[in-house]
């Protein structure tokens, strides 16, 4: 029986090894393109938090120092969604300058709490009564002004007699006189308050 010799020549030895180093080569070229992948998606997903980030500093940036209190932009955003619904014509600075308005009164009412249950009331409620009992309550309307309004008013009441109409007349007078008053008022805690503006 004879053998089966088996021989292998050195350039076949090489052929060999270079498809092996080749083979070798590849894996680790699809290794690497893996790692650049991951790299790539990396710096993307880094990129992605910076800009979110740096939204959310320009959302929560401050435009307005009242006293000891801020109001953020993205306040000022919601406040002025909100008041272009009612009014389109109304402007950022306008509503800023309402929400400044708020804060000084609240400070006060806070300040003058008006009975115990006043600690746990909405801040509308504590406006309110705010108003009501610090500016309100001291509006008297003479008999003879509510008279004089009657009469120049006399044709869109009717046939109405004056005793018929006079609370109405003197509900919207003590509105009118109570608007003078407050803007009045919040005039006198503006020039008292420590007020800093930074729209830009």
């Amino acid at each position: 029986m004879k053998v089966r010799e088996s021989f292998t020549s050195v350039s076949d030895m090489r052929s060999k090894k270079v498809r092996s180093e080749e083979t070798w080569v590849r894996g680790q070229g699809s290794r690497g393109r893996s790692i650049n992948k991951i790299i790539i998606l990396s710096l993307i997903a880094v990129s992605c938090l910076l800009t979110a980030y740096c939204y959310a500093e320009v959302l929560e940036r401050i435009v307005a120092v009242v006293n000891r209190q801020v109001i953020l932009l993205s306040e000022l955003e919601e406040a002025y969604q909100s008041a272009v619904k009612v009014d389109g014509t109304v402007t950022g600075e306008k509503v800023l300058s309402d929400m400044i308005d708020r804060m000084l009164l609240l400070e006060q009412a806070r300040r003058l709490r008006l009975g115990a249950s006043d600690e746990d009331a909405a801040d509308d409620v504590l406006l309110k009564q705010y108003v009501e009992r610090r500016i309100k309550s001291f509006i008297y309307i003479p008999l003879d002004e509510i008279e004089a309004y009657y009469k120049q008013k006399r044709e869109q009441f009717g046939k109405d007699e004056f005793y018929e109409v006079k609370d109405e007349i003197e509900d919207k007078l003590v509105d009118q006189a109570l608007d003078k008053k407050l803007a009045e008022h919040i005039e006198e805690l503006r020039k008292k308050a420590s007020i800093r503006i930074q729209l830009e």
